[in-house]
């Protein structure tokens, strides 16, 4: 698709989100994918070595948010989306919670796994039989694991990094996720998700106090989630009117101006965030180029692998400059992701409905 075709797609005539998902054709694995390097891309600026005049491109452009917290917010809106909808498919807690846990947990767990015993293992400075009888590269896999006190470091393992021992600094925004999709749980336990009114009202609700007042919550305590909590929030706000929800060019462009003249004020990260909102269905509802959808879905594994492999680009070239490092960590962590969407993901993921309570209900469409 060039450039004119692409322009042209911003003045299609509108139509909304339910058409889109009517259609059973988006673009959310595309956009997942490069909301993935857009982590990647921005990572470098922490992992590499110090380059003064290396700036993100995004910060350089005056937009307040580099790279990385971009391409999360991108992953955190088409989640609230795709996970609200799930949730309302399926009608059933068990199978909510176990098509969840399929979802997030073998990928990570074999991210920790690997990342402890394989390379940790292969960049640790002390003697192979210290580093494995530590308790610390043990505890790295179970306390990640259970998603509430995060561990950062291998023994001896990137201590001389510019980023010091962090093996994985991704892997913050996946407590973040799992709150989200317990929050998804209680609204629909509770049948909120059934009562659009009353489920927009709470969530309008939480978005007011986690503005005023974020560190109120409980379920978003970790330092920059109440961010991301809105941006699945907005997600699933849209999938709950998404009878109603544009999808045009036109909007986002509205959204960008209004980004514009708001910039420097307070209300200049509202904005953002319902310009990104409205960038990510404009993208995956109108682009009509589909081809991406006919490879596996690798973001999450790209995302997972990325940070340990720019860290270990880091440990084998310290002097390799932020775009360096990106460029040349992006086709390993892919490879990685490659390897993990279909030896792990994807034979897990075929478990979601199997088991009698899993099974979801006849649905118009499936973007979980």
């Amino acid at each position: 698709m060039n450039a004119r075709s692409v322009a042209s797609r911003l003045w299609l005539p509108p139509t909304r989100l339910a058409d889109g998902l009517r259609s059973r054709a988006d673009n959310f694995l595309l956009l997942r994918f490069v909301a993935a390097a857009l982590v990647i891309y921005g990572h470098g600026h922490a992992v590499a070595a110090h380059a003064p005049e290396a700036v993100d491109v995004f910060l350089r452009m005056g937009w307040g948010r580099y790279a990385g917290a971009i391409g999360v917010d991108l992953f955190f809106v088409i989640s609230g989306f795709l996970v609200t909808g799930s949730f309302l498919r399926r009608h059933s807690l068990p199978a909510f919670v176990w098509a969840r846990a399929l979802r997030l947990l073998p990928g990570y767990a074999a991210c920790l796994l690997l990342s402890a015993f394989v390379l940790g293992a292969a960049c640790t400075e002390l003697p192979l039989r210290d580093y494995l009888g530590h308790p610390d590269t043990y505890s790295y896999v179970y306390s990640n694991l259970s998603l509430g006190r995060l561990q950062w470091n291998l023994p001896s393992v990137f201590t001389h990094n510019p980023r010091h021992g962090t093996v994985n600094g991704s892997i913050w925004t996946l407590p973040v996720e799992a709150r989200m999709y317990l929050c998804v749980a209680l609204f629909g336990a509770f049948g909120l998700l059934a009562r659009r009114a009353w489920a927009s009202a709470v969530i309008v609700a939480l978005l007011v106090s986690g503005w005023f007042a974020p560190g109120l919550n409980p379920l978003v305590s970790i330092p920059e989630s109440p961010r991301l909590a809105a941006m699945f929030a907005l997600g699933a706000l849209c999938w709950l009117h998404h009878e109603r929800i544009p999808v045009h060019g036109a909007l986002v462009l509205v959204l960008a101006a209004t980004c514009a003249c708001v910039h420097g004020t307070v209300a200049y990260p509202i904005a953002f965030s319902l310009a990104e909102t409205a960038f990510v269905f404009w993208f995956a509802y109108r682009l009509r180029w589909h081809g991406f959808n006919r490879v596996g879905d690798y973001s999450y594994g790209l995302y997972l692998w990325s940070y340990p492999m720019q860290q270990l680009v880091a440990f084998l070239d310290p002097g390799v400059t932020p775009a360096g490092d990106a460029l040349l960590a992006f086709p390993l962590a892919l490879s990685l992701g490659v390897l993990s969407w279909h030896v792990v993901e994807r034979p897990a993921l075929a478990w979601k409905d199997r088991l009698p309570w899993s099974r979801r209900q006849p649905a118009s469409t499936d973007a979980a």
